[in-house]
């Protein structure tokens, strides 16, 4: 687990196989809450995040299902 912030590092240091997971995510926009390190999904998977954890602003979205969608699109 680490910031998407120090992932590129981490890949460049451990390779592909080292799996990394990013909490943090917060699609561009949206309310940093109490995370200090927030990257974008895409930011996140392009700095070689592996599985991004995007929690509460998915769980406390009026429409969790939406958000969880736009949340992933905006890493195309």
């Amino acid at each position: 687990m680490c910031s998407a912030r120090e992932a590129s590092r981490l890949r460049a240091e451990h390779g592909e196989g080292f799996c990394l997971v990013t909490p943090g995510i917060r699609p561009a926009g949206s309310d940093r809450g109490d995370q200090e390190r927030v990257v974008t999904p895409l930011d996140a998977v392009r700095q070689g995040a592996h599985y991004l954890v995007i929690g509460r602003p998915i769980t406390q979205a009026a429409d969790p299902l939406q958000y969880w969608r736009v949340s992933i699109m905006s890493c195309c």
